[in-house]
């Protein structure tokens, strides 16, 4: 997922493209009162969509950010998208996303028999639900009246034609969901007018230069009017990222799901996608820096991690392999530093002997990545040996690129050269 390539861009003159760092609309309050919302926000529409009878069905929208949650007025912007359409095989579409990111690795959507899809005449926008705005009613993703599954936070990918002259794709506007993949709208193609629009897309400064009008108003039919629940809890959608974590470690660090343990938790590796400045690292130099984990037994109850310090090839390691099979060890690391800054945490720990925070621990997984159990185990002492603290549970493999991963992604040092990190 990945969901989280936390890089903005914005539509420029010649359809170029201009990046900088994103985060989620973290300083807004969430209230579920209608007046919440329309007092920092403006919904405007751009295109007008039409079903497959070639009857008007509705069409997509702009969300601008007009004020702060203080009230204090801002530059306008567009911050996300909205939308209330029919998709040109009869679906109803409703859906609007406050913190979006754009996507500039996306996953094309299914176009049949029409020819390939031409990437580079398309942007694309991952539509995010942090969990304050699906419970607040102001981000919803609905597909004939049901609620779409939010999976870590992601509910699809929103693909939209850069320009009048996309030839056949001018009016073939995307959404990409990862469980009923690609719904396509019939809408009118962007017009200049829009493009100058999008030109503000994330530009909090006002240095996009635009003065114009920002399109109608619209009321947003397909808002919710209650606020929306957020999906089920499952191990699937288990945000193992700090709380509290400072906004420059969603721009650093990445999670990607390894193993799903269904209701006794799930397992993260954590790459290094940005330097410290915030600048983007290549994709082929990206690394593995860190891992967390929720884990829970029966006995010994639940365990959870997050840690950015890890050590591929340890010399010492916690606890003991799960079960009589080859196991990979990597040993994590607590940094106090990290700790106290919300970069890093682990929970509670019983027998934890005079310490706040641990000195590491070991995460077991199966050598060839295969499942079977895995275990997390918490040094109990000074040193990442001897009595730990163990949870085992059985889980299920996301990837099956892990055994590399571990193998070959740890650490800076891994992907350089004639690196075998396969990505």
């Amino acid at each position: 997922m990945n969901r989280f390539l936390l890089a903005s861009c914005a539509f420029l003159i010649g359809s170029a493209v201009a990046c900088k760092p994103r985060t989620f609309n973290a300083s807004s309050v969430q209230s579920g009162a209608a007046d919440a919302f329309s007092q920092q926000f403006e919904v405007t529409r751009f295109a007008t969509c039409k079903n497959s009878k070639g009857q008007e069905s509705g069409g997509l929208d702009f969300v601008w950010r007009l004020n702060k949650s203080t009230g204090e007025a801002v530059n306008p912007y567009i911050l996300g998208f909205a939308g209330s359409a029919e998709t040109i095989d009869g679906k109803k579409v409703e859906f609007r996303s406050l913190s979006t990111i754009d996507e500039p690795r996306y996953r094309t959507p299914q176009v049949g028999a029409q020819g390939s899809f031409p990437i580079q005449s398309y942007f694309a926008a991952s539509l995010q639900y942090p969990d304050d705005e699906l419970k607040s009613g102001w981000g919803y993703l609905r597909i004939n009246g049901k609620n779409s599954p939010i999976v870590d936070v992601f509910g699809g990918t929103f693909v939209i034609p850069k320009s009048p002259d996309a030839g056949s794709f001018a009016n073939r506007y995307f959404i990409v969901t990862s469980d009923v993949g690609t719904l396509e709208f019939n809408c009118q193609p962007i017009s200049e007018v829009t493009r100058d629009r999008m030109r503000t897309y994330l530009v909090k400064d006002g240095s996009h230069g635009f003065s114009g009008g920002r399109g109608p108003v619209v009321s947003n039919p397909g808002a919710a009017t209650t606020p929306t629940p957020s999906a089920t809890p499952k191990s699937a959608s288990v945000d193992l990222r700090p709380q509290g974590r400072p906004t420059s470690y969603d721009i650093q660090f990445r999670h990607d799901r390894i193993y799903d343990c269904e209701e006794n938790g799930a397992i993260d590796v954590i790459w290094r996608q940005a330097g410290s400045d915030g600048k983007a690292i290549p994709a082929k130099s990206q690394y593995i820096l860190g891992f967390a984990a929720s884990l829970k037994e029966p006995v010994k109850g639940e365990v959870k991690f997050s840690s950015l310090s890890v050590d591929g090839a340890p010399a010492f390691s916690a606890g003991s392999e799960p079960s009589p099979k080859s196991y990979m060890r990597p040993m994590f690391i607590f940094d106090e530093t990290e700790v106290k800054s919300k970069q890093a945490y682990h929970s509670a720990i019983p027998g934890l002997a005079g310490r706040a925070v641990a000195v590491g621990g070991t995460l077991w997984v199966p050598y060839d990545g295969s499942g079977s159990s895995v275990s997390v185990a918490i040094a109990l002492g000074g040193a990442v040996r001897g009595t730990a603290h163990q949870v085992v549970t059985d889980c299920s493999p996301k990837h099956d690129k892990i055994s590399n991963w571990l193998l070959s992604c740890i650490g800076r040092e891994s992907v350089s050269g004639s690196s075998q990190c396969q990505h």
